[in-house]
């Protein structure tokens, strides 16, 4: 094998390698967003609202959720902007009807830039996964783990994420999306926008709790992940919650609080569930 055949070699399990770490991590910047929704053509008063639905911050039922800060940067010594950002939207948004969510997610941004902080343009965030993506994430790590869709459904549906047998479902679907990995633990930042923001506190009680779970003994690697996320962050915040088949589309990648009919088709190796369901219950087919 000749020196440029190696380094071909070497070059494509790197990126392996990469790849593989990524997961199913979704990261974007704002100057991204843009560049992404101008390919899409929305109206030039829509585009705000389009990128803050591609980071996945903005429902157009209740507004910017409070992770957006992500993308700014305050003043240290500024102790009052986060006031004022408030006194800013109440002030700004009463101008706007609910209709008008273009406008609305305009004067929330411009309330942002004006009294947050620095805003960070290139550099890229956690964006998290919407509900119907992270079922699809179950469904993947179901196939590799050999349980069946219709199984992880009914998990997903009674919420039985405290079970024993599925403790090793539960982190799988951690590590693809990026919430933990067996040497660091929890992401705590990407749990922030997963969750929606916390206060300083949460932080806090969140590591006492992981010490206390570290402390209690050993455990195998599926049940550590599983009694972390939900005894340390599950406890205050639902981060599994049961998933109904109107759920998947109540918060989803449009932004909008909808209820559609829809077919799916997980693809994932050699294993293909189709699940068809309408708005409702979210019964097991």
């Amino acid at each position: 094998m000749n020196k440029l055949s190696v380094a071909l070699v070497i070059l494509t399990l790197l990126a392996s390698t990469a790849n593989c770490h990524q997961h199913k991590i979704v990261q974007k910047s704002l100057s991204g967003t843009n560049v992404e929704c101008l390919r899409y053509g929305p109206p030039w008063d829509c585009v705000a609202r389009c990128q803050t639905l591609l980071t996945r911050d903005w429902v157009d039922s209740t507004g910017m959720r409070s992770a957006y800060d992500r993308f700014y940067q305050p003043d240290p010594n500024d102790q009052c902007n986060l006031n004022r950002m408030w006194r800013c939207l109440n002030s700004s948004l009463s101008a706007a009807s609910p209709d008008q969510v273009c406008l609305r997610t305009e004067k929330t941004i411009q309330c942002y830039l004006d009294q947050y902080g620095e805003v960070i343009q290139n550099q890229s965030r956690y964006v998290a996964p919407s509900r119907l993506q992270e079922t699809q994430i179950f469904i993947e790590c179901g196939a590799m783990l050999g349980i069946s869709p219709q199984r992880v459904l009914e998990v997903l549906n009674k919420g039985e994420f405290e079970l024993p047998e599925v403790s090793c479902l539960v982190r799988c679907f951690l590590v693809r999306s990026g919430l933990y990995n067996d040497e660091s633990g929890l992401a705590l930042e990407r749990f922030y926008v997963a969750c929606g923001g916390y206060d300083d506190e949460f932080y806090l009680n969140v590591k006492l709790c992981i010490a206390n779970v570290r402390a209690a003994g050993a455990c195998d690697k599926c049940t550590m992940a599983q009694r972390l996320a939900l005894k340390c962050i599950g406890n205050q915040y639902p981060i599994f919650e049961p998933t109904t088949y109107t759920d998947m589309y109540s918060t989803n990648t449009a932004g909008r609080d909808v209820n559609n009919n829809y077919n799916i088709i997980f693809d994932f190796g050699d294993t293909v569930g189709q699940l068809t369901a309408g708005t409702g219950t979210g019964n097991i087919p």
